[in-house]
This record gives C-alpha cells, structure tokens and sequence, in this order.
C-alpha cells in the first residue's frame, strides 16, 4: 500500500548503522520506492501487530475472538437451560424418565433438518420475488 503524493505532516529522525542503511537502500532500490516509503511500510507493519494499540488488526482480531469465545459460552448456557426445561416438560408429560442425552440428540437432529427446510423456504421465496429489471 504506497501512500505516494499524501502530506506526511509528522516528520520522525532515526539513526542507523551502516549495514541497516545499506539493507535499506537495498530494499528501496529493489522495490522501486523511496527509502522513506519503506520505513513508513515497515512502521504500519509493526504498528498493526501490536496488540494494546486500540484500532490495529492485532487488537480487532484478540478482540473479536473473545467475543466469540463469550457469545459460545452464553448459547452453552442457553442451550443446557433449554435442554433442562424441555427435560423437565418432556418427563412431566409423558409422566416417564427419559434420557437427557437422547432428548438433545433428538432436538438436534431435528434442529438440522429444520435449517434446512427453513434455508430452503427461503431461497424458494427469494426467487419468485425477483423481478424483471425495467425496460
């Protein structure tokens, strides 16, 4: 990503060795850019790596990966309190013990079997709502 022609406002001075200005130059010539632009490259590289930087990839991906881990911990929760209830309805019916394990095998199965159809009933009602673009 080059940002060649913007204003660079900031103007930052770094002292090198000699090695890392020849390594440098090096890179530059071999990419074709200013020096500059390969710091400026290697600095946003660095900076969105670092995790405690508000707003760098690093961060939204740590973030957004305990969210994730939460949101499954909660639909657990909500899923054995779920299973518990109809556990509970289910005996109280049929006034029989019934495994909890094979309740939940049997809501599951028809919980994907249920997806689907509804996945289905969708794309069928998308389709036949589609309309001619004008003329």
């Amino acid at each position: 990503m080059s940002d060649r022609g913007k204003e660079y406002p900031q103007r930052l001075s770094v002292q090198v060795t000699k090695a890392m200005d020849d390594r440098l130059e090096q890179v530059a010539r071999g990419r074709d850019e200013a020096k500059a632009e390969v710091v400026r490259t290697a600095l946003r590289a660095f900076l969105d790596e670092q995790e405690d930087v508000i707003g760098s990839r690093k961060h939204f991906t740590k973030a957004f990966g305990r969210r994730v881990d939460h949101i499954e911990r909660l639909l657990s929760v909500t899923l054995w309190l779920n299973l518990q209830t109809l556990h509970l309805l289910s005996e109280r019916l049929r006034k029989e013990s019934i495994d909890a394990g094979a309740l939940l095998a049997e809501a599951i199965s028809e919980g994907v079997d249920l997806h689907g159809m509804v996945s289905e009933w969708i794309e069928s009602e998308v389709a036949s709502q589609k309309t001619k673009p004008p003329a």
